[in-house]
């Protein structure tokens, strides 16, 4: 990176931790981060000097070694005025960022290491939304529309644990020491480093557990079991049955990137995910679609009104669009 374009990167991270950052900028840093894993500790590292400084001001003192030093140089070279810099330091724990497509939301949780209080956290994504979370650990999850994730403001304890409720893809950081578990009421997946999705919303009566990469362990009462890249487990809450077997995964994480793709599914839960993602209710006869199942693809930045006419094409359908109300019937 030449001179001139890492002025401007500094520029975009002190903008970005400042909360004033445009959108050039966001994507910017977004982009960055990316580039390395390194980037994102870098990132968090500098947020905990802001906030610390914003804590206690007298705390300056404690923090005048190289990296405080580095970053009063940031602050030079980007010509923020000291006049300024209380204004500029009341952040947020969370730095929440949305980008200009309007359905994707990142945040970024970190602590200062000087004020460490632990506290219970919780993120929700609304119906609509997707949002992409950065634990303090630097685990990364990606939180579906219609889900809440619970966590704890610092991981101190030998378990990282977290609750879920709805559906979420995990990038957990390794540690073979401090184990990763995600609670879905008793169900329980114990990771030690590794990608995996989980599925858990109540009107499905089911529980997904979709490993891409690693290894994780289920956990159910007395029910033990190991999963492997591929493999998918499904628990049914009704009756704790579990059933283990192959999938391809990138059915099941598509949804990240705005897009589901589903094969031999049922309309019923093809209308559910559009309730979710399109924030819409959808009035229809569920026994009349009972044994309906069809094949496609959704895809987020797409007008509902388009998919309907899709899926009319797979099942004769009537619908009729009334805002946010959707009433559907078959012909």
């Amino acid at each position: 990176m030449n001179d001139k374009n890492a002025e401007n990167i500094n520029q975009s991270i002190l903008h970005f931790i400042q909360g004033n950052a445009n959108e050039n900028e966001q994507t910017e840093v977004l982009n960055w981060i990316n580039e390395n894993p390194g980037n994102r500790k870098e990132l968090f590292k500098q947020k905990d000097l802001w906030n610390a400084a914003e804590i206690d001001s007298d705390r300056l003192k404690e923090l005048e070694n190289n990296e405080w030093l580095e970053l009063q140089h940031r602050i030079d070279k980007a010509k923020v005025r000291r006049g300024f810099f209380k204004e500029f330091v009341k952040i947020a724990a969370i730095i929440v960022v949305a980008l200009g497509v309007g359905w994707m939301s990142h945040y970024f949780y970190t602590e200062a290491a000087s004020a460490r209080k632990v506290e219970m956290r919780t993120v929700e994504a609304i119906k609509g939304q997707i949002k992409e979370v950065f634990l303090a650990d630097g685990t990364h999850v990606w939180l579906n529309a219609g889900s809440q994730l619970s966590f704890p403001s610092d991981f101190t304890e030998k378990n990282r644990e977290i609750s879920l409720h709805g559906e979420a893809y995990f990038e957990v950081t390794s540690s073979e020491k401090n184990p990763f578990l995600v609670k879905t009421g008793n169900h329980i997946v114990k990771v030690t480093g590794t990608k995996f999705n989980i599925c858990e919303y109540p009107e499905d009566k089911m529980i997904e557990t979709t490993l891409v990469e690693g290894k994780v362990k289920i956990i159910s009462g007395n029910f033990f079991k190991d999963l492997y890249p591929g493999e998918q487990s499904t628990f049914y809450t009704e009756t704790a049955e579990v059933i283990i077997g192959d999938k391809d995964f990138d059915i099941y994480t598509a949804w990240r990137e705005g897009r589901y793709e589903f094969r031999n599914e049922s309309v019923d839960k093809v209308f559910q995910i559009m309730e979710r993602w399109w924030d819409v209710d959808i009035d229809y006869n569920k026994e009349e679609f009972k044994y309906e199942y069809i094949s496609g693809v959704l895809r987020k930045h797409k007008p509902i009104k388009q998919h309907f006419e899709v899926i009319n094409e797979l099942v004769p359908i009537d619908y009729h669009i009334d805002n946010d109300d959707i009433t559907v019937t078959l012909k």
